[in-house]
């Protein structure tokens, strides 16, 4: 069964701020798995980088991103030891470990950690370990500065962690700034919550739709924030463990560049668990159909303005056609096993080209 919005009156343009995303092997781009947040002995993981790598090659990525806090990994010998082309490499990053003075909160502090993603040299937080008198979304800009002067793409980290990051803290950040829709590490609070006294955080999912509700576009991301990698910790749900949650990227190779760029315009769908086998955005229509895995069932959702569900479809895939109205859409596939896959957001404008 195939949903469909009832065409609207009058002429409307899709404007797709992402690439188009086609089947692999079309246009010579393939879809890439990856991971954007590990941590080694070099900050606060547990295993030495090549570990890392190694977990990460043989349980079937492309690439994986090291990102040790105020810490660079030359990722050259690694590269030298694991890489293979077309079948996996390691790239470069940091996670800048951010945090802004609040005497109101129960810290004292707020945790505004970002990735710098691809940079070759460490990038030191704002006020080294924290600042004062400024707010999370001035340290936003400060360090997107600061990592595309080095080449780098920012990634904003866990907004949830420590209950730190307002949705208004976000709002000033640039159109296409990627961020964790879902964080792999069990402290993170993807799902949200709220306290005793009523003071509550929204889930990262109902976060990015009230971010893109209000006319800010951002990429979601799905990665490990892996610390934990020894296989005696393997079932303690308590450890920060690879594998939770990935991307798939699509590029035109496996390098370096293509990934950064790929990412940069939204070319790539975030995963718990599903794998697409197409993924495809025309001026009219989104669609996308699923790869089975066992007897899993699957319902594609398509979302619009202010987390609306716009057509629920069960089945391997799903069409939905634009009406213009929706100022946004977006697709989530979620399996009878609860893993879910998230498409990135297409705005959408009537009858003129933003």
């Amino acid at each position: 069964m195939v949903m469909k919005s009832a065409l609207a009156g009058g002429l409307f343009a899709a404007v797709v701020f992402v690439a188009v995303p086609t089947a692999d092997g079309q246009d010579g781009a393939r879809w890439y798995r990856g991971n954007t947040h590990a941590h080694t002995l070099n900050s606060d993981g547990d295993v030495t980088p090549d570990m890392v790598v190694r977990w990460y090659r043989e349980h079937g990525y492309h690439f994986t991103f090291i990102t040790d806090h105020e810490h660079i990994t030359d990722v050259g010998p690694l590269n030298g030891l694991f890489a293979r082309a077309e079948r996996f490499l390691v790239l470069s990053g940091q996670e800048v470990s951010q945090r802004v003075a609040d005497p109101d909160h129960p810290d004292k502090v707020r945790q505004a950690h970002v990735n710098a993603l691809g940079v070759t040299r460490v990038i030191w937080p704002d006020g080294e370990r924290y600042t004062a008198n400024t707010s999370i979304a001035e340290t936003y800009a400060s360090n997107v500065e600061k990592i595309r002067s080095r080449g780098g793409l920012m990634q904003v980290n866990h907004p949830n962690f420590r209950w730190s990051v307002p949705m208004e803290e976000m709002l000033s950040l640039p159109d296409s700034t990627i961020f964790e829709l879902w964080n792999g590490h069990p402290i993170v609070y993807n799902e949200g919550g709220t306290d005793a006294d009523g003071n509550a955080m929204p889930p990262t999912e109902v976060l990015w739709d009230s971010l893109l509700s209000r006319g800010k576009l951002l990429f979601g991301v799905g990665d490990d924030d892996s610390h934990s990698f020894w296989p005696r910790d393997a079932e303690d749900m308590d450890k920060a463990r690879p594998g939770r949650a990935w991307i798939w990227v699509r590029a035109d190779t496996l390098t370096h560049e293509a990934i950064l760029r790929s990412l940069r315009r939204g070319d790539f769908y975030a995963s718990t668990g599903i794998q697409l086998a197409d993924y495809r955005v025309t001026a009219d229509e989104m669609y996308v159909s699923i790869t089975p895995s066992s007897d899993r069932r699957y319902l594609t959702e398509f979302i619009g303005r202010g987390g609306e569900i716009l057509a629920s479809v069960p089945g391997m895939s799903a069409t939905y056609v634009f009406s213009g109205d929706e100022l946004y859409v977006r697709a989530r596939v979620t399996d009878s096993s609860g893993r879910k896959a998230w498409m990135q957001p297409i705005r959408l404008a009537r009858g003129v080209v933003e």
